[in-house]
């Protein structure tokens, strides 16, 4: 038997295991040009990264970014050292795909962890939520968010993904502007993830240019041959610097003048994007003013809804701040500023702190609910909210349902906060509070109210503001009027004669309102009509539905009141407080007015249980929230009653198998198709031709590439492991493809199966494990689709 060829020479000799281990290890052990992109990648990509600092608040998602980008330079170096052929991709993805939820969570989310290392089935859940709806969680939270929890999932993953695919680029392609696609791509990603702010417009603009340039010029430097004269490198070395210096020099100058000929906010995608929360299609809470009166069956009046600490004395409560009117209530118009229709100002998903530019006294405060007190959709606050943290047994679930608007203060709860919640809030309050209304005030001058179908108090005007001149003065002299010479009545207890003063404040009710000859009513109608007022003399003014804390801060139903804010022309807000417009409660309507009132709207009186306005003190969804109500009971296929071990298991060893065996059966599929293909389209010649190629790539995907650059017969000894009659089929090839005349079908059809026989012999020669890698050879298809292509066989 003639001699193996040179290149398998040695294939079978037994490697020591510390030759074994010394070959690894010098594969693995990263040379100059590897260690420079490697550096290159980790600052380019963790510059990129940058931009997520307005986005959290705290270091953690530093920590997470920084150990993401190392994970993912050693798992894409590891694969480029093992030279896989046609799996290098493929493998790749699966260990990226196993850092993430193996060190996801101890290195980022570090919630529901075993021994604070090991991911549990609510820590793999968090992780994958994170990696595919939580970007859009990201987007609709209102920044900063919370560097704790799923979402500092995000920088790791950003991190983790961009490094592992900077590095291999740049070790696979040798184009020097290969290397910078991915990195731009990362920061332009990371800037349209970002805030309206800049996170760090210097390292991402001048820095990230600096080194991708220099990284470019080294890259370049590799191409060209080693054996080059000191002075054409020093030339390249100063033309470079000078490049840098001139390019940093252009954005120093030109980078303040475009900021300021430009006069346009930044835009991200968080601008663009609507938060999926919809305010405007909750009830009016002013509607539901009178369920804190004393004649209702609510019986709330001396009730104890809220306890406060740490609030000072005369401070507010803010409860809902409504700054829309559609003609029938006032409500929360979910937008933005007052002249403003920016979406980012709307009622989003927010983290534990909040941004804002108020001024004044720093506060905390702790609200507790007590048993059958405050239950409402409206989350109390006060001043402009810095922090807010729940606490309870609710605490996770009241956080993540919380929307907050940053322009109104305004907080809400879809689910609801009750009984047994508490919460801790930090808030900037004014140093203090003025205790009366300024003669003038500079005002701002975009209302938010259409007011033409108000036009009803035009004919009050006159004689409410006398002879004040200037819209400030004439809203003061309206307050005035309503404080001194209106009545105070909340419909008074069923049956009685107050009952003709219904509740509400649309444009029916309050016409009633203000066409009387004594103006009698609540706050609720009292605060919609000033309002009203406010905006039709070209005052942007809203509703505040809120309440003074007792001394001893507890909250009880008399303490809610309904004011009105004016918007002052450097964007804050000026309180009008219940006490400068609504008349004493003991100042009840006198029996003239009384009278008049009846025979306008009759003596008949509505039941008042079924009239009173709706509330979201008894919405619909006090049921779901009732922790009493019985749990649907889980079946045996849902999830989320499994066992932690159970959903680890199906997770980090069934699952990952099943893919595996899915491609495995999708590439034997190709290639069986191929092969079909081959043995079944074409001239005949072209087919007995694409048999013998067809044992030449089957030798290849075994580890024992034949050289191309033989003929047939000179490649039947290459073929290790065939049948001693090999010889033949290359004889029929040759024939076939030289000789005259074409082969019949039949005799395609039995070259085929004796190529397979052959193919079959070398598969068992090279032993099962090989021939499974075999399969997972990519490279039969793409030379495959290559050949189709032509026009004839290679003869």
């Amino acid at each position: 038997m003639p001699p193996p060829p040179a290149h398998l020479a040695g294939r079978d000799r037994v490697v020591p295991p510390g030759e074994r281990l010394r070959q690894v290890g010098r594969a693995l052990r990263p040379g100059r040009d590897q260690l420079v992109d490697a550096g290159a990648t980790l600052v380019l990509v963790l510059v990129a990264a940058a931009g997520f600092r307005t986005s959290f608040y705290g270091p953690q998602w530093v920590v997470a970014a920084v150990l993401g980008a190392l994970v993912g330079l050693v798992i894409a170096h590891v694969v480029q050292a093992a030279r896989l052929p046609g799996l290098g991709p493929f493998v790749g993805l699966v260990a990226l795909a196993a850092a993430y939820f193996l060190l996801g969570g101890p290195m980022a989310v570090r919630d529901h962890l075993v021994a604070g290392v090991l991911p549990t089935g609510r820590t793999v859940a968090d992780l994958a939520h994170a990696a595919v709806p939580g970007w859009k969680d990201l987007l609709t939270t209102l920044a900063p968010v919370d560097a704790t929890g799923r979402l500092v999932a995000l920088p790791f993953l950003f991190a983790l993904v961009g490094s592992a695919a900077t590095y291999a680029v740049a070790r696979r392609w040798r184009a020097p502007w290969a290397a910078v696609v991915a990195p731009l791509a990362l920061l332009l990603l990371s800037i349209a993830l970002g805030t309206v702010q800049p996170a760090a417009t210097w390292l991402q603009g001048a820095g990230f240019a600096v080194v991708a340039l220099l990284w470019l010029v080294q890259r370049a430097s590799r191409l060209r041959s080693r054996l080059q004269s000191g002075t054409a490198r020093t030339t390249r070395a100063g033309i470079a610097v000078g490049l840098l210096a001139v390019s940093v020099a252009a954005g120093v100058l030109a980078g303040p003048v475009l900021e300021a000929r430009s006069g346009q906010a930044r835009t991200v995608w968080r601008t663009d994007l609507q938060p999926p929360f919809d305010v405007a299609q909750l009830p009016s809470p002013l509607a539901g003013f009178r369920r804190y009166t004393k004649p209702n069956q609510a019986d709330l009046f001396d009730r104890t809804l809220l306890t406060v600490r740490g609030l000072p004395e005369g401070v507010p409560l803010r409860i809902a701040t409504l700054d829309s009117y559609d003609g029938s209530v006032w409500g929360a118009a979910g937008t933005g500023a007052i002249g403003t229709a920016d979406p980012g100002a709307a009622f989003r998903r927010v983290g534990s702190h909040l941004a804002t530019a108020a001024r004044g006294r720093e506060v905390t405060l702790t609200v507790q609910v007590p048993s059958g007190g405050y239950r409402e959709v409206w989350l109390p606050t006060v001043g402009a909210v810095t922090a807010l943290q729940f606490h309870g047994p609710r605490a996770e679930q009241l956080a993540d349902q919380l929307r907050f608007n940053v322009d109104t203060d305004s907080g809400v709860l879809p689910g609801t906060i009750g009984p047994g919640d508490s919460y801790t809030l930090q808030a900037v309050v004014p140093q203090s509070p003025p205790e009366k209304l300024p003669e003038q005030l500079d005002v701002g001058s975009a209302t938010s109210v259409d007011t033409d179908s108000v036009a009803f108090v035009d004919d009050k005007l006159d004689a409410w503001t006398g002879n004040a001149q200037d819209p400030w003065a004439k809203l003061v002299a309206v307050a005035r009027y309503m404080r001194s010479q209106g009545a105070y009545t909340d419909g008074g207890a069923r049956g009685s004669s107050e009952s003709v003063y219904l509740p509400g404040h649309s444009i029916g009710r309050l016409a009633r309102f203000v066409g009387s000859s004594q103006l009698a009513g609540d706050d609720e109608q009292y605060a919609a009509t000033l309002a009203l007022v406010a905006n039709r003399l070209g005052l942007p003014a809203r509703v505040v539905l809120g309440a003074v804390p007792e001394p001893d801060g507890r909250v009880k139903g008399k303490d809610v009141r309904a004011w009105v804010e004016v918007n002052r022309a450097d964007g804050t807000w000026l309180t009008i407080p219940a006490s400068a417009f609504v008349p004493d409660r003991n100042k009840t309507p006198d029996v003239q007015q009384l009278r008049s009132q009846q025979r306008q709207v009759g003596a008949q009186v509505p039941p008042p249980a079924a009239q009173n306005p709706p509330s979201l003190l008894q919405g619909p969804d006090q049921a779901q929230n009732d922790t009493k109500a019985k749990r649907a009971k889980r079946g045996p296929l849902d999830p989320r009653g499994w066992p932690d071990w159970l959903v680890r298991l199906l997770i980090f060893v069934v699952l990952p198998v099943l893919l595996l065996l899915g491609l495995h059966l999708v590439l034997v599929a190709l290639k069986r198709r191929q092969r079909r293909r081959r043995r079944l389209v074409g001239p005949p010649s072209a087919r007995v031709a694409a048999g013998w190629q067809d044992l030449i790539e089957t030798s290849r995907e075994l580890g024992r590439p034949v050289p191309r650059t033989l003929t047939r017969r000179e490649q039947v000894p290459q073929l290790v492991g065939a049948p001693d009659d090999v010889g033949r089929l290359a004889v029929t090839a040759d024939a076939s493809v030289f000789g005259p005349g074409e082969p019949t079908d039949a005799e395609v059809a039995a070259y085929w199966a004796d190529v397979d026989t052959v193919r079959d012999a070398l598969r068992r020669d090279a032993g099962r494990w090989r021939a499974l890698r075999a399969d997972w050879d990519v490279r039969t298809l793409r030379s495959g689709r290559r050949r189709d292509d032509r026009k004839a066989p290679r003869r």
